[in-house]
């Protein structure tokens, strides 16, 4: 008899999930990333734009020459996406940058750096973005590039950085 219980709910265990099921549980992932915080990464040094999620590959280094373009890859997850009035999801979101030098002086501070507004009728959980930034005017040196994240439909925000050298 107890065989034939633990087969029985090894059988049930085994067997597709149905749609219903699916559908809870997707409302459920939505419902815990709207309450949690944003998450940015993997956040890095690239060595080129990604041409699609997941697409990239990391530098082996953060020192880079005087006139180099410099390239970083960021996920973004957790964006609340609302619906517009179009019926469209619409997940928006705003990119400000900061450097800073080995002093910890602010060489250039950029608010709305890059703006990313995304509609588009099925939802999108998951976004990568890529950055360029040159500092082919600041002179030799250590900087920390900081980036911060903004979800334009909440108050959620999120900061990477990244400490280089330009030789």
């Amino acid at each position: 008899m107890r065989a034939w219980i633990l087969a029985a709910a090894w059988l049930a265990l085994s067997l597709p999930a149905p749609a219903q099921d699916v559908e809870a549980l997707e409302r459920a992932l939505d419902k815990a990333r709207l309450e949690a915080p944003l998450v940015l990464k993997p956040f890095m040094l690239v060595t080129r734009p990604a041409k699609y999620f997941g697409d990239y590959e990391p530098r082996t280094d953060a020192v880079l020459l005087h006139g180099d373009k410099i390239f970083f890859y960021l996920e973004v997850k957790n964006l609340v996406i609302p619906k517009n009035a179009q019926g469209l999801y619409e997940p928006a979101f705003e990119v400000d940058l900061e450097i800073a030098s080995n002093q910890d002086k602010t060489v250039r501070k950029t608010p709305g750096f890059a703006k990313f507004r995304l509609p588009g009728r099925s939802r999108v959980q998951d976004f990568y973005v890529n950055l360029m930034i040159s500092l082919d005017q600041a002179p030799p040196a250590t900087y920390t590039v900081r980036f911060t994240v903004r979800d334009l439909n909440s108050k959620k925000t999120g900061t990477v950085q990244q400490v280089l050298a330009i030789r």
